[in-house]
């Protein structure tokens, strides 16, 4: 594998995006409905939040055990929006970064996500998945646009 290919080269351009309001019913629609594990929270191109699939299903959680009746956690559910289980301000990259300054984030700070942006816009996001497909074919993913 080569480090010093960018991560514009086996990053998801063009990923789903909710804005901060997005309800969490509809977080939840989404993440239902695609195979993906993280939703990057965007406001005028500019990367907010990111919000886990793990993060989604521990709020899920607790306020199944927290609240007792299904109409009281349904009301709280209903009120909740993306920014509310979001994790602000996430650390990010450029696509001229490496893959294997990529590599070394996720494995010190045990993420498994990074937006990655160019002149403070959103241009993809990069995963663990994208590195490990990566390092086992030994080439660039090819991106559909």
């Amino acid at each position: 594998m080569n480090k010093e290919v960018p991560v514009s080269q086996i990053m998801t351009h063009d990923p789903v995006v909710v804005l901060p309001d997005t309800p969490i019913d509809q977080i939840h629609q989404i993440f239902e409905n695609n195979a993906f594990h993280h939703l990057l929270v965007v406001k005028g191109g500019k990367v907010k939040g990111i919000i886990s699939k793990s993060d989604y299903l521990k709020v899920q959680h607790m306020l199944c055990y927290t609240w007792s009746g299904s109409i009281g956690v349904k009301d709280l559910f209903n009120t909740m929006r993306a920014s509310d289980i979001m994790s602000k301000d996430p650390l990010h990259i450029e696509s001229s970064d490496t893959v294997g300054l990529a590599a070394d984030i996720f494995l010190v700070n045990s993420f498994h996500a990074l937006p990655v942006v160019d002149d403070g816009e959103l241009v993809g996001i990069v995963t663990a998945h994208d590195l490990l497909f990566y390092a086992y074919e030994g080439r660039p993913i090819l991106v559909k646009k």
